[in-house]
């Protein structure tokens, strides 16, 4: 991350805070230089022994060497979590405790591999043991076992693991054919409108059911209350739209997605009770005319599926369609320099390169895209977990 920022267009800094390019030039040199020697000094064998044995600089090299460890195991871990929610693990403790043999018998596995995955589980603070033979869950666990939503995307990361059995060979295929491709077709179809709900029904299930937490985060950071109507582009089965019905009785509702989801959202809304103040549309959204009914338009989880000659016709398509003077909200996983979103980053670039479309892009990667669409007063606001997701608003 660089110790300086640039000059926000149209600001100007005094010219005696001003940094010359050659300023710049010149300390960016220094950081590589220094970085070069650092590189040399920690590859030397002999200066990670002194420092591993060192008292006061042990500390250093344990976690160094533990952060290491977990990039080279990674895998091993998510695979632990992922028995755990396939077996059932999560389930069997939930609200209770319960004995190695009781889970084994409720997950049909033999007792001691059961003792053997347990104890792993604990490793990752997954599970507590509380007795000599008697299993709780550990905070992790709690959230998993509660979440629905996030047990049905730890299961969907069976079609993601095999995608990246051989990396390698996913980074130098042109265009790779991949599970994820064909799950999430649509993104690839050339005419979406036309998909059936065969294919739209398990991908639309999905992200309802992983929607809650991504829901709370954005209304966590927005007040929607202040919208006489919302309508959600790209709303799938209405997960979000129902997350503001609930949280704003007083807001009109609407919806536009793919003929062959809005029947979904319809049946999810009712279950809701929010058919009274909703309007459910139909259409593909880089090219149909969108409702201009909402003074204020979301898209939440859209523009990452898509590269940027799509996402240029859905914003252009969006600014044609909306008054002027009408809110867009962006909301989506963005690269940052935050912890939470660099864990994003990472995860999201190879999820997209094996689903063969869309980008983690940054907040000011959004931010000219939307102005390019002719948007203006483009601004990010952050959430309470970046992980989830960064909001970027702009106006019409």
């Amino acid at each position: 991350m660089s110790d300086w920022t640039e000059t926000a267009p149209g600001a100007h800094a005094p010219q005696d805070e001003r940094p010359s390019r050659r300023s710049m030039t010149s300390l960016n040199a220094l950081r590589v230089r220094y970085r070069l020697w650092r590189n040399r000094l920690i590859g030397s064998a002999t200066f990670r022994s002194k420092i591993a044995r060192f008292p006061g600089t042990r500390w250093i090299a344990q976690k160094k060497s533990n952060d290491l460890f977990k990039l080279i195991n990674g895998f091993v871990f998510s695979q632990v979590l992922s028995s755990c929610v396939s077996l059932g693990v999560f389930e069997q403790l939930k609200n209770t405790v319960a004995s190695t043999e009781a889970v084994a018998k409720g997950c049909g596995l033999e007792p001691g591999r059961m003792q053997l995955l347990l104890e792993q589980a604990e490793r990752l603070q997954l599970v507590k043991k509380v007795e000599r033979d008697r299993w709780v869950l550990d905070d992790a666990g709690a959230v998993v076992a509660a979440d629905p939503g996030l047990q049905a995307m730890i299961r969907h990361h069976a079609l993601f693991y095999r995608d990246l059995a051989d990396p390698t060979a996913l980074l130098q295929a042109p265009a790779p054919d991949t599970e994820l491709k064909k799950y999430w077709a649509y993104a690839h179809a050339q005419d979406p409108a036309d998909i059936g709900t065969d294919i739209t029904q398990p991908y639309s299930e999905l992200m309802r059911s992983s929607q809650n937490m991504l829901a709370d985060c954005i209304l966590a950071a927005h007040d929607f209350s202040q919208y006489s109507a919302v309508q959600d582009v790209g709303g799938g089965e209405g997960a979000f739209l129902a997350a503001i019905g609930k949280a704003c009785p007083d807001t009109r509702l609407h919806l536009f997605d793919l003929p062959s989801v809005t029947d979904l959202a319809q049946k999810h809304l009712a279950e809701n009770r929010l058919t009274n103040r909703t309007e459910v549309h139909g259409g593909d959204f880089s090219r149909d005319l969108i409702p201009d009914k909402a003074d204020c338009v979301t898209l939440v989880r859209i523009l990452c599926d898509h590269d940027d000659a799509r996402v240029e016709q859905i914003l252009a398509n969006l600014h044609r369609s909306l008054k002027p003077g009408t809110k867009v909200m962006i909301a989506e996983a963005m690269a940052g320099h935050s912890e939470g979103a660099q864990f994003a980053a990472v995860y999201f670039s190879l999820y997209f390169l094996a689903m063969g479309s869309g980008r983690c892009r940054s907040d000011a990667d959004i931010k000219d895209l939307l102005l390019a669409a002719g948007f203006k007063s483009a601004h990010t606001k952050t959430t309470p977990n970046p992980l989830l997701a960064t909001l970027v608003f702009a106006q019409r």
